[in-house]
C-alpha cells in the first residue's frame, strides 16, 4: 500500500523509514495535488496521536524531515500567528548545531528558507544576538568548504552589525576563508536562491566589519571585492558599491598613509560620482595624498584643512554613517605627516614637529613620536632636550660585509668591520666601474681583437652596428608585458660575467 504523503503521518513514515534520501527530498519539495500553502501546514500540524511530530524523529538521522517540518512550523507562526505550535529553541538551537550536511544539501533551498526565519524568531525571543551562532553553525556547515557563499552569509554578517556582536569566529571566517566558490542551485523558490546582491553585501559588510575590529588590510580586500564586482546584465553599478569606494579610500589612508591605485577594471560611473563628492576633497588634503595643492605645505597646513573639511560636511559623513571613519582619518594624519617630515628631515625638535601636526602641547607630541616608535611606524631617537633624530630602515645605510665579499670579492682596509658604509661601496663601485671602462677601452684598440672579430662575422664591415642600448629588439625597451623569454636575448649563456 502507498504510504500517504498528504498527512503529517504518512509523511514521518516515509522520513523514518525510507533509505533513499533523494526521493525523500523531491517527495517532501513537492506539494502535490493540495498545493504548496496545505502541504506547509501539513508539515506543521501535530500527529494524529497529538504528538509533536519532533519528538519521534532524531535530529540529525532525520535531517531532511526536521528540516521540513521546522521551517514550515516557523514560517507559518512567525506570518500568521495561526495557533500553530511553536518549536522549543532549544530544539532548534540543537538542530543547527548537529543537522547533516550531507542531507541539507539535497534541499538547500529549505536550509535558506529556515536560516531566514532565525533571525525573526530570535527577535521573537527577545534577543536577536541568540540568531549568531545558529547562522554561523549553518555557514559553517552547510556547504562543502569555508569559503563558498551562501544566501545565509550575508545574514549572518547584518546580524552581527545590527546587534554589534562581533564574534572572533566571524572575525577568523573573514580572514582565513574569503571567498573562493558560490553555492549555487536551481530552486522551484527563487527568493531563497543565490543572488547578485548577496555576493555585494558580504563582501561589504565583511569589509565594515573587518574594519571595526582593526583589519584594514582584510577589510580593503573586503571592499575591493564589492567595489569592483561586475554588474548584473550590464546594469549601472550598484549604489552598495559607490558606498564600498567610499570606505575604500578612507582605510586606505587610516591604514596605508594615502589613497592607492583603484583595478583599471572599476566602474568609471563611480569614480565619477566619487570625485564630485565631498569625500574627493578630503582624501586629496591628506597628508599622504599625491596632491600637494589640496594638501597644503607648510607647518599644519595640511592638517588644518583637513579639520576645517570635517566640519563642514559633517552632517553628511554622519547621515552616510562614515563620520566614525572620517574622524579615524583625522586622527590618523599625524602620524602620517611625521612619516612624511622623515623623508626630508634628520633632526626636528618637538615644538616644530607639534607645529607641523597642529598639536601646541609638546607633552602630546612626544607620546605621539613614542607611540610611533614603539610600533616602528618610524625608527627615531628623542634627546632629553626633545630632540627628535630620524633613523634609516636596517639595511638600507650600510652593507653586510660578508654580502660585499660574495659580491666584489675584494674588502677595504678594515675589513673586520661588522659592516661598510654607503659611502665607501660607493667607492668602491666607481672603482670597478672605471677598471671595466679601461678594460674596454683596451680591448677595443686591440688589433688582434678586431681582426678575430671580423674574421668571425665573414669580413663584414657592420660588425659594429645593431641594436641600440635597449634590451629589445631594435634596441628599445621591453613593455611590462612583454619580458623576454629565457635565452631570448642570451641572458642565460653560461659565460655570464662573475665578480672575485
Amino acid at each position: 500500500m502507498a504510504l500517504d504523503s498528504q498527512s503529517i503521518d504518512g509523511l514521518v513514515q516515509q522520513i523514518t523509514t525510507s533509505d533513499d534520501l533523494e526521493a525523500l527530498a523531491h517527495t517532501l519539495r513537492t506539494p502535490g495535488a493540495s498545493g504548496r500553502d496545505v502541504r506547509e501546514f501539513i508539515l506543521a500540524s501535530s500527529l494524529s496521536s497529538g504528538q509533536d511530530p519532533l519528538s519521534v524523529l532524531d535530529l540529525r538521522i532525520n535531517t531532511l524531515g526536521v528540516l521540513y517540518i521546522l521551517s514550515a512550523r516557523l514560517n507559518i507562526y512567525l506570518n500568521a500567528q495561526s495557533g500553530v505550535q511553536r518549536p522549543p529553541w532549544a530544539i532548534v538551537r540543537q538542530f543547527c548545531e548537529i543537522f547533516d550536511p550531507e542531507q541539507a544539501r539535497l534541499v538547500p533551498e529549505r536550509m535558506v528558507m529556515f536560516a531566514k526565519s532565525l533571525t525573526r524568531y530570535a527577535q521573537d525571543e527577545g534577543n536577536l544576538k541568540l540568531a549568531i551562532p545558529l547562522l554561523y553553525s549553518i555557514v559553517t556547515r552547510l556547504p562543502s568548504t569555508h569559503s563558498t557563499l551562501t544566501p545565509i552569509h550575508p545574514i549572518l554578517l547584518l546580524t552581527t552589525l545590527q546587534t554589534r556582536h562581533i564574534t572572533p569566529e566571524i572575525s577568523r571566517l573573514l580572514i582565513e576563508h574569503p571567498i573562493d566558490n558560490l553555492f549555487m542551485y536551481t530552486s522551484i523558490y527563487p527568493d531563497h536562491n543565490l543572488s547578485y546582491n548577496d555576493n555585494l553585501i558580504y563582501h561589504y559588510l565583511g569589509g565594515v566589519i573587518l574594519t571595526k575590529t582593526g583589519n584594514y588590510t582584510a577589510a580593503l580586500d573586503y571592499f575591493e571585492t564589492a567595489l569592483t564586482a561586475p554588474s548584473a546584465n550590464n546594469s549601472p553599478p550598484a549604489g552598495i558599491q559607490l558606498e564600498a569606494l567610499k570606505k575604500l579610500r578612507l582605510v586606505q589612508c587610516i591604514a596605508l598613509g594615502g589613497p592607492q591605485a583603484l583595478p583599471k577594471y572599476t566602474s568609471s560611473i563611480l569614480t565619477r560620482i566619487f570625485k564630485s563628492s565631498p569625500y574627493q576633497s578630503l582624501i586629496n588634503s591628506f597628508p599622504g595624498s599625491p596632491h600637494p595643492k589640496d594638501r597644503g605645505e607648510g607647518p599644519s597646513s595640511g592638517n588644518n584643512r583637513l579639520k576645517l573639511l570635517v566640519s563642514k560636511d559633517r552632517d553628511l559623513y554622519s547621515s552616510e554613517g562614515n563620520l566614525g571613519l572620517v574622524e579615524l582619518l583625522v586622527a590618523a594624519a599625524p602620524k602620517w605627516i611625521i612619516k612624511r617630515l622623515t623623508e626630508t628631515y634628520v633632526t626636528l625638535g618637538l615644538a616644530e614637529i607639534g607645529k607641523y601636526v597642529g598639536i601646541d602641547d609638546e607633552q602630546q607630541v612626544r607620546a605621539l613620536v613614542l607611540n610611533m616608535i614603539e610600533s616602528r611606524t618610524i625608527l627615531a631617537t628623542i634627546s632629553d632636550s626633545g630632540i627628535v633624530t630620524f633613523h634609516d630602515a636596517p639595511g638600507t645605510s650600510d652593507v653586510n660585509v660578508e654580502d660585499m665579499r660574495a659580491l666584489l670579492g675584494a674588502l677595504p682596509s678594515g675589513a673586520n668591520l661588522q659592516t661598510i658604509p654607503i659611502l665607501t661601496l660607493l667607492e668602491i663601485v666607481q672603482t670597478q666601474s672605471a677598471h671595466l671602462a679601461n678594460l674596454d677601452m683596451d680591448i677595443g684598440r686591440s688589433k688582434e681583437f678586431i681582426s678575430k672579430a671580423l674574421k668571425a662575422s665573414g669580413g663584414s664591415s657592420g660588425i659594429m652596428a645593431g641594436p641600440g642600448p635597449g634590451f629589445g629588439p631594435g634596441g628599445s625597451f621591453p613593455d611590462e608585458d612583454e619580458y623576454p623569454t629565457p635565452g631570448m636575448y642570451a641572458i642565460d649563456r653560461e659565460d655570464s660575467m662573475m665578480f672575485g
